[in-house]
């Protein structure tokens, strides 16, 4: 399936019935514990006397489209909250992301804020480009319990946090959304969906149907190699031993998730699984919305394209339903574990070097973004897709524009960060892409499992030998 690269979202028609209440709701809603000390005005701010000098800052972000008004929004809440403080947003294009995050700082010409997926916030920080946020956390009270386990924590790394998510670092793969309708016409609960590896495969068995020549008509659960990592952490498995040094998805968690997806392929046949996906276009999830395929397992992202299809058709909302990750109930140490980090997993980064008003200025604006509802509270709630804080989820009308809100919610509090490391791409990669050959049917599980570790620890082995360490 083509990853949905950019995060679609709900139109502005759709969200101007509650436009005037969702801005009334982040702009008078109380900050969370730890948050109200961090924005105090000018005459409060450490290091400073008297009125502040005028500082203008760039940001760099990747808020196009209908997001654009929406982050235009929360810049003038920011600005209203700091006079002193001017931002220019300039917007990227998609074009080679990385490359462009990299060659600014090569430059040495990088904004003041830099919106960084998690895999370059941490080469930055290797290079020594950035500047932690540990102490001026620390300085400014900020509780990073506010924040769902798995979000925060993603930003560790090398003993120092480096930036706050904006959105959700997490809700990749960690879920799955299903069709209640074709539920209950197989004869499953539509509440109860499949929790476990064994009520996969049966429901599975239950919901595929094949025509008299055996060709695929309705797919209950596909198998696909994106699911691989979140079937091992399901399983009390790891990808990277704890000091990041060693491949751990070799183990015998992570032979187990292998096979239990080598059953899912078997079952479907996967001349037959491919026959289907060929024949019902399953790219943004087509397939699953035209009640073709019974679930699907995939990034929030596919949640707005659900719900915008249900406000065109006029289709009740509650003809689909949440499940989270389902584990292998034979392990007693294995439970719903989703992992976040997966993908992009946004943050904002501060160059080093910058002059001191300059940095203060940036560190205000990305806490503002981060923790503040008029931030991260009205941003998120405009698209109709969880906060990474916790608090900001409370607002009812989050449920107004999605009736499975919280089961995502549920989703988050299971999710823990995938290991933090800059080479982060290349490992998820070969640990993912070895999975096609499973999928085509022309490599055994395990050996699938076994090559990709072999390469991995290589990637992992050079990683270490050629570490720039930062000064």
């Amino acid at each position: 399936m083509r990853r949905v690269e950019r995060r679609r979202v709900l139109s502005w028609a759709a969200t101007l019935l509650v436009a005037f209440t969702l801005v009334g709701w982040a702009v008078t809603c109380a900050p969370p514990v730890g948050v109200q000390a961090a924005q105090s005005g000018a005459a409060t701010q450490p290091g400073r006397a008297g009125q502040p000098k005028p500082v203008t800052i760039r940001f760099w972000n990747w808020w196009d489209g209908e997001r654009k008004p929406w982050m235009d929004k929360v810049i003038e809440e920011f600005q209203k909250e700091y006079p002193w403080i001017t931002v220019k947003s300039e917007i990227q294009g998609w074009t080679d992301v990385g490359g462009k995050i990299m060659s600014a700082f090569a430059a040495g010409v990088p904004p003041e804020v830099m919106m960084a997926r998690r895999m370059d916030v941490f080469a930055l920080a290797d290079l020594d480009a950035i500047i932690p946020i540990t102490d001026l956390v620390k300085r400014d009270n900020i509780d990073l319990s506010m924040f769902y386990p798995g979000e925060a924590n993603a930003f560790w790394y090398d003993g120092e946090l480096w930036t706050l998510p904006l959105p959700t670092v997490g809700l990749n793969d960690s879920f799955y959304m299903y069709n209640k309708e074709l539920f209950e016409q197989a004869g499953l609960d539509p509440e109860r969906p499949p929790q476990t590896w064994s009520a996969v495969l049966e429901a599975n068995r239950k919901l595929t149907r094949r025509d008299g020549g055996g060709r695929i008509t309705q797919l209950g659960f596909r198998a696909w190699p994106s699911q691989f990592i979140p079937f091992l952490y399901s399983n009390n498995g790891t990808f990277l031993s704890a000091d990041l040094r060693r491949v751990t998805f070799n183990s015998p968690e992570g032979m187990e998730a292998a096979d239990f997806l080598g059953q899912l392929v078997k079952m479907n046949n996967p001349a037959q699984q491919q026959d289907f996906l060929t024949r019902n276009e399953p790219d943004i999830g087509r397939a699953f919305i035209n009640g073709k395929e019974a679930t699907i397992f995939e990034n929030i992202s596919i949640m707005n394209v659900v719900l915008e299809h249900a406000k065109q058709t006029k289709r009740r909302l509650d003809w689909f339903g949440v499940g989270l990750m389902p584990y292998n109930e034979k392990n007693p140490k294995a439970r719903s574990t989703g992992v976040s980090g997966l993908s992009y997993g946004w943050g904002y980064v501060i160059p080093k070097g910058l002059p001191k008003e300059k940095e203060e200025a940036a560190w205000l604006f990305v806490k503002f973004l981060t923790t503040d509802p008029r931030g991260s509270g009205y941003f998120m709630l405009m698209q109709g897709r969880p906060s990474p804080v916790r608090k900001f989820n409370e607002a009812p009308e989050f449920r107004k524009l999605n009736p499975v809100f919280d089961r995502l919610l549920m989703v988050l509090e299971t999710e823990v960060p995938f290991p933090a490391i800059p080479v982060q791409k290349e490992l998820v990669d070969l640990g993912v892409n070895s999975f096609w050959s499973v999928i085509s049917g022309t490599v055994e599980p395990r050996e699938a499992v076994a090559r990709a570790a072999e390469q991995a620890q290589a990637v992992l082995d050079r990683y270490w030998q050629t570490r720039v360490k930062r000064r």
